[in-house]
């Protein structure tokens, strides 16, 4: 893992995710890119000077966290910056794409933590637009070690070395418990290349037969375990899309407790 981006607007919950990819980047000496963007709205002519205003606060703000991340880096982990006008989630986009990114650290807004993610926010955005994992922070959740991680699966995944091995490189740097949380209303097992790809991590299987509601049993499974972040994987048709019913209501959204971590179908 050797390049994260981590969008960053210094805010409390902006910081709480950056200390997450400093965890990580102290584990793998790698590069974070810190990323502010701003947009600039003309109204009477003010438009220059706006801007102007814009770009000094934000690379005011961008100094005093710089300074405050570097003390924190060890193990030949690096700090970058960028401060791009434009909207928020086509440059992520772009960067994502050009610039190789292993992972994206991002908080979410609000005090609803997660459910942030899935309606309509900018996290939600990057999540359905980029094809790299992505961390999201719940806004309050202040950074503690990862001790123990769940991946929720269900029995129509399929999996490959490519998609888990962000998982497999987090729970190998936090020499961190994998708890695999399965849904098999069908009780037809789970697939085997699982156990295969998931290597020498440390792993138990959990098995849950059927449930009417499958958020409020992963969270419940979440908290029984203590667990430090939750795992899912991100398909067109998948377990993930069926769990987050993107056309529902707000009140019905997914959420989690606990940092999310979404990897992309390989």
């Amino acid at each position: 893992m050797k390049k994260i981006l981590v969008p960053t607007d210094f805010s409390d919950h902006a910081n709480n995710a950056l200390a997450y990819a400093v965890n990580l980047a102290n584990a793998f000496g790698s590069t974070i890119t810190l990323l502010h963007t701003y947009q600039v709205y003309n109204k009477a002519g003010s438009f220059i000077s706006v801007e102007s205003f814009m770009k000094e606060d934000a690379a005011k703000a961008m100094l005093e966290t710089m300074k405050k991340t570097e003390a924190l880096l060890k193990n030949n982990a690096q700090l970058e910056s960028k401060i791009i006008k434009g909207d928020t989630v086509d440059i992520i986009m772009d960067l994502a794409q050009h610039h190789l990114y292993d992972l994206i650290v991002m908080g979410t807004q609000g005090a609803s933590g997660l459910e942030e993610v899935f309606i309509g926010s900018t996290a939600n955005s990057v999540i359905k637009n980029v094809y790299i994992p992505v961390l999201a922070v719940p806004a309050d959740f202040a950074f503690r070690p990862i001790q123990t991680i769940v991946l929720a699966v269900d029995e129509e995944e399929d999996f490959s070395d490519s998609m888990l091995s962000s998982l497999v490189q987090i729970a190998e740097s936090q020499a961190a418990m994998l708890r695999v949380y399965h849904k098999d209303v069908a009780n037809d097992g789970l697939n085997a290349a699982v156990d295969k790809y998931l290597k020498d991590v440390e792993r138990t299987y959990h098995y849950e037969l059927d449930t009417d509601n499958i958020n409020e049993s992963i969270n419940a499974f979440i908290v029984e375990y203590n667990a430090d972040m939750l795992c899912m994987i991100r398909r067109r048709r998948s377990f993930l899309a069926e769990v987050f019913h993107e056309s529902i209501t707000t009140k019905e959204v997914f959420n989690s407790p606990v940092p999310l971590l979404i990897l992309q179908e390989s």
